[in-house]
């Protein structure tokens, strides 16, 4: 089943009706978009988000809906539906995934306009020190958009977020540094095309 959200979305058409049901904030992220969610522990989330003009969409539904298609077609990727909620003419869709790898391979199927991504990779500082991802003259500091003092960025006790491709990105832990070309405040980052790199403590 190869759908963008937007074609899931109207897929659900024929099979749902009513409407009920809020997602919650479980873990601190309550999306208004589709992105990703990276915990402090560096678990993985994603969420879609579509709105819809009638009312014939139902919570329960839904998610047979999509346990089903998880179950069939993505049985192999370690995506589990952990929230799903139909309210207020918007659909949302809150997905655990096991691995980056697997998170990549279930968001390739389930492209849309801002969310697209090919590579997604969480490691240490140190990890990006190492293979020279983390270097001087790569990050700007996340809120003062200025280029960041390199021995400040070696001294974070935290995640590197590689990212291939545009998506927003909320992480449980703040945002510290990124790449150029990225649009951060505290918790939320909005990456768009090419490699992107988020340091978060």
């Amino acid at each position: 089943m190869k759908k963008t959200a937007a074609a899931l979305a109207a897929a659900l058409v024929m099979v749902l009706s009513g409407c009920s049901g809020r997602i919650g904030t479980a873990g601190g992220y309550a999306p208004a978009e589709s992105g990703i969610y990276v915990a402090k522990d560096g678990t993985l989330s994603s969420a879609f988000v579509e709105t819809y003009e009638k009312d014939y969409y139902d919570e329960e539904s839904l998610r047979t809906f999509l346990e089903e298609s998880l179950s069939g077609q993505y049985g192999d990727l370690g995506v589990t539906l952990k929230e799903c909620s139909v309210e207020n003419g918007t659909m949302k869709a809150l997905f655990d995934h096991t691995s980056p790898e697997n998170m990549v391979a279930f968001l390739e199927e389930q492209k849309g306009d801002n969310l697209d991504i090919s590579g997604f990779q969480v490691d240490s500082v140190e990890e990006g020190m190492l293979d020279g991802r983390v270097a001087d003259g790569v990050f700007l500091d996340a809120a003062k958009k200025t280029p960041a003092v390199f021995s400040d960025v070696t001294k974070v006790d935290g995640m590197l977020i590689t990212v291939e491709g545009t998506a927003t990105i909320q992480t449980e832990g703040k945002i510290l540094y990124v790449s150029e070309g990225v649009e951060a405040a505290d918790r939320t980052a909005v990456v768009s095309g090419g490699t992107s790199y988020l340091i978060v403590k």
